[in-house]
């Protein structure tokens, strides 16, 4: 596996152990973690492939995901269950709306507030809190700013862990060309080459005679 894929898996890692240890696990072998770390990119391809091919589907014009475009992504990974056809809902006339909603539940109840309070989004029973600290940082915020000396988001401007950099242009010193645009604009703009006045080459060796 590449660089990027490996530094993938390792950022990925942490969610999953947090989300274990949520469910009551405290061990576990590399091996399982490595399968669910794997199970969980497959699982997010496939939402974020559906998600894009319903907003190319739905508004070619600004193919976007939107709100809807997402939710069409968890009925078709089965995240919204029970859901039942759209044809029923037509013939009823009224939108199921049981998965959306179980969904909902989920996402407020108290299992993803155990998930976000092993994650350190939440305070633990008994903690004092300071009241500007009620949200905390996530663990890679954390980790960023324990690494970096200054503190500051530059540092890791155009890497997959910070913002994208600017792009500024690359000069190339001498020639005739002062930037890789221009020398680009240079070569496209330059006639092709003509061979036909040129002689041609023999495939016969000079220190053959004609005769030989």
């Amino acid at each position: 596996m590449s660089g990027p894929h490996n530094l993938h898996n390792a950022l990925l890692r942490p969610p999953i152990i947090q989300i274990l240890r949520a469910a009551g696990y405290h061990a576990s072998r590399p091996s399982v973690l490595d399968t669910l770390a794997d199970l969980t990119i497959r699982y997010l391809l496939l939402l974020g492939s559906s998600a894009a091919e319903h907003a190319a589907n739905s508004h070619p014009d600004d193919p976007v995901p939107t709100l809807q475009d997402i939710q069409l992504a968890l009925q078709d990974a089965g995240a919204l269950r029970p859901q039942i056809k759209d044809f029923e809902e037509d013939w009823r006339g009224e939108e199921d709306l049981r998965g959306l909603e179980a969904f909902t539940s989920w996402f407020t109840g108290p299992v993803n507030s155990e998930i976000r309070r092993i994650a350190g989004y939440v305070p633990s029973e008994g903690d004092v809190v300071d009241a500007d600290m009620l949200e905390k940082e996530d663990y890679l915020t954390a980790l960023k700013k324990k690494h970096s000396k200054t503190g500051e988001e530059s540092r890791y401007a155009g890497t997959v862990l910070g913002k994208d950099a600017e792009e500024h242009p690359i000069v190339i010193e001498g020639g005739s060309a002062s930037s890789i645009g221009e020398w680009a604009s240079q070569v496209k703009t330059r006639e092709p080459f003509d061979d036909s006045s040129s002689s041609a080459i023999s495939s016969v060796p000079s220190s053959l005679s004609s005769g030989e």
